[in-house]
Parts: C-alpha cells; sequence; structure tokens
C-alpha cells in the first residue's frame, strides 16, 4: 500500500479506536450500539444488552453517548475515504473490517483491564491496513496503452512509468503501433519493476493509405482486450495514453469498477472538460466539446471496465472510426446504459486524469558520426528519435 494512503487508514483506524475505548468503558460490543437508539419524545428508553436499561449507573451512559452508533463509525470511514482517494466499495469493505476487529476486541477484553492499550490498537491498524492490501491483490489493474515511435515516445513512457510504480498490482500493457518492438521502449519497461506485457499491433494498411484523420490506437487497444480475454481472469482495465497524465488517487478508486465506471477528464478540448453531469447525485447526461451524435460522449482516459464484464461480451471492441472510438467500444458493451455507469471521482466532482498532449517534435538531426566518433554521443542518439 502506498505510504500516504497507508497513514490515511491509520488516521482513520485513531478515529475508531475512540468508539472502541468508548465501548470497553461500558462493556457494549458495536453490533449492540443500534439498540440504543430510542425516540426521545418517547419516554423511556429500551432496554440495553443482556436487559439492563440503557440509563442505568452499570452503563452510565448519557443521551449523548446513546446517540453514538454504527452509522457515526461509517461516516468517519467516509470521510477518511474520499480523503485518501478510495473508492466507495473499498470503504464498505474498511469498515466491516474495523467493525469486526472492534467486537473481536470488545468482547476480548470484557472483564479484563478497560484502558486501551498499545496492542489491540496495532492488531486493529494492521488487521485494516492487510485488508486494503488484500483489496489490492484480489483486484489487479491492467493498463492498456497504445504508442508509436516518435522524439515523444520514451519522455512519455518514462513519465507514465514513474506514475504506475507508485500503483498496487498494476500489469501494463504497451502496445506499438508497429510490426516488431522499439528496443527503446523494451529497455525502459526492463528497467521499470513493473509486472508488463510488450506486444505490437500494427494499423492495418487500409486505414493508413485513407486520406483524413486515422483511426490511431485502434488497433492497440483490440489487441490489450485480446490479451486480457486469454489471461485475465478478475480486475479491472483501462485505456490510459501515454500522453496523459494521471493522479494515483484515479488508480485506487478504478479498482472497485464492478461493470463500468467514469470520472472527469480534464483539458480535453477548448470546453476544457469531458465529464458526465450529476445533479443531487444522479447521473442526468454528459458535457463534451464534440457531442456529434454519440450516445456516449466521453474521453479515451476517462472510463475503466470490469474484466468479468468485459468477458461476459465476448464480441465486444473498438471500432476503426476516428472520433467514435469511445463510443463504439461502450456501445459494444451491450446491454450497458448510460444510467448504469458507475460515477468516481467524489461524484465526479474532482479532475483526476488531464488529456495534456504533448506538442509534436520533429525527429532530431542527423549526428555526424565520424565527428564524434568514439564519443558518448554516439551512444546517446541511439536512445531518441
Amino acid at each position: 500500500m502506498k505510504p500516504a494512503l497507508k497513514m490515511g487508514m491509520i488516521a482513520l483506524v485513531g478515529i475508531c479506536l475512540v468508539f472502541y475505548q468508548y465501548h470497553l468503558s461500558f462493556g457494549i460490543r458495536v453490533d449492540q450500539i443500534p439498540a440504543l437508539k430510542f425516540d426521545l419524545n418517547a419516554g423511556q428508553p429500551p432496554d440495553g444488552p443482556d436487559g439492563i436499561p440503557v440509563n442505568s449507573d452499570t452503563y452510565g451512559c448519557s443521551i449523548a453517548h446513546q446517540k453514538l452508533t454504527e452509522e457515526m463509525i461509517r461516516y468517519a470511514v467516509d470521510a477518511v475515504r474520499k480523503s485518501n482517494g478510495l473508492g466507495p466499495e473499498i470503504g464498505v469493505q474498511l469498515t466491516e473490517e474495523i467493525l469486526n476487529q472492534l467486537n473481536k476486541l470488545t468482547i476480548g477484553n470484557r472483564g479484563k483491564d478497560r484502558l486501551l492499550s498499545q496492542t489491540p490498537a496495532q492488531t486493529t491498524i494492521n488487521s485494516v491496513v492487510a485488508a486494503a492490501d488484500k483489496f489490492a491483490d484480489e483486484n489487479p489493474l491492467y493498463v492498456i496503452t497504445p504508442t508509436y515511435r516518435r522524439p515523444e515516445q520514451v519522455p512519455e513512457l518514462t513519465r507514465m512509468a514513474h506514475t504506475l510504480m507508485l500503483v498496487k498490482n498494476v500489469h501494463w500493457l504497451v502496445i506499438e503501433d508497429a510490426h516488431t518492438p522499439t528496443q527503446q521502449v523494451t529497455d525502459l519497461l526492463q528497467r521499470t519493476g513493473l509486472k508488463y506485457e510488450h506486444l505490437v499491433a500494427p494499423m492495418p494498411e487500409q486505414y493508413k493509405k485513407k486520406n483524413g484523420a486515422k483511426p490511431r490506437g485502434v488497433s492497440n487497444r483490440n489487441r490489450g482486450l485480446q490479451w486480457i480475454r486469454a489471461n485475465a481472469t478478475s480486475g479491472v482495465f483501462y485505456f490510459a495514453d501515454d500522453d496523459n497524465t494521471y493522479d494515483i488517487k484515479l488508480f485506487d478508486e478504478i479498482r472497485t469498477t464492478r461493470k463500468v465506471s467514469m470520472w472527469p477528464v480534464g483539458l480535453c478540448t477548448k470546453f476544457g472538460l469531458s465529464t458526465p453531469i450529476v445533479k443531487n447525485g444522479k447521473f442526468i447526461g454528459f458535457y463534451d466539446g464534440w457531442m456529434a451524435g454519440r450516445k456516449f460522449p466521453v474521453d479515451m482516459a476517462g472510463f475503466a471496465v470490469s474484466v468479468k464484464f468485459l468477458l461476459e461480451r465476448p464480441k465486444a471492441s473498438m471500432p476503426f472510426r476516428p472520433g467514435y472510438e469511445e463510443d463504439g467500444f461502450l456501445k459494444s458493451l451491450a446491454p450497458f446504459n448510460p444510467s448504469e455507469i458507475e460515477l468516481l471521482a467524489d461524484n465526479c466532482s474532482q479532475v483526476l486524469a488531464w488529456h495534456t498532449q504533448t506538442k509534436k517534435n520533429e525527429p532530431s538531426a542527423a549526428l555526424d558520426k565520424e565527428k564524434y566518433a568514439s564519443t558518448n554521443l554516439i551512444k546517446l542518439k541511439q536512445q531518441i528519435v
């Protein structure tokens, strides 16, 4: 687990240990707390655990204490979850793990010293961190990155590699529009220490010869889908282009995808955004600089798909139609409608991916090999375009 995320989990446990200390003081398990809720206007409160009135000296509870409920723990979890960029499913899982551990600790400490010791606190912290690590281990993330030979290729892949090196259990599928892999890309991938596949998928000749816009990256992404169908059974995949910029919080969130998740992408067009529109917590449409009658007018960097969901749709693929690649692929996942989209990035209120697009450059000038023979320039020139 990343250090920042682990610190967030420790902070979360710290909040919940306050509840734990309270429950130890009065011998009440967390799963018994909802029984303490009652209508203040109805008069006598109900009996607590073991048939003892909750307002007796045995509990010594005030009305404020009685309002401490499991829902408050869930609220604390949700607040820390959002601040650390976690998805809703992992929040639910961590809440259940915390409640389970606190109940175990409470039961184990009944009749014993009521002081909160370091050992159960550390046990709870370790348990929650382990739960988050287990969640990531069981939900691999497949990142499909189409690329092609150009001056910007290795610099952009280098930047992206260092982002992915911060992500747990990621498998990077780097797929070149070429007939043979580029050696510089292979060398880079080997240095990263990431789990990766270096594949090739050249654009079909009939599309290369067409005038106007070309369906770039389509053969690469379809090759990635082919690899996933043959090698993956669980997890989530994401089409992540090498010229984009990503907040690492995004990868924690998309790992929770059950079918298809979406979020805002920044700086795509003159509109500045491509995103689902959310009102009162509900999806109501799309905002994009180029709607073009698309059912799913979204950016390639703005959605992720469950591997299981893909495998249930063996015909799903990306069309060789410039401008309609995302729309065509998402429609091929039918049955699937916009109303089923899982909204991430705090209900699509945060920008965690940017369609930055590096400025296109001309290849570097040829090197005078006679003039610079036996110098470092010969070796350096081999590493750039």
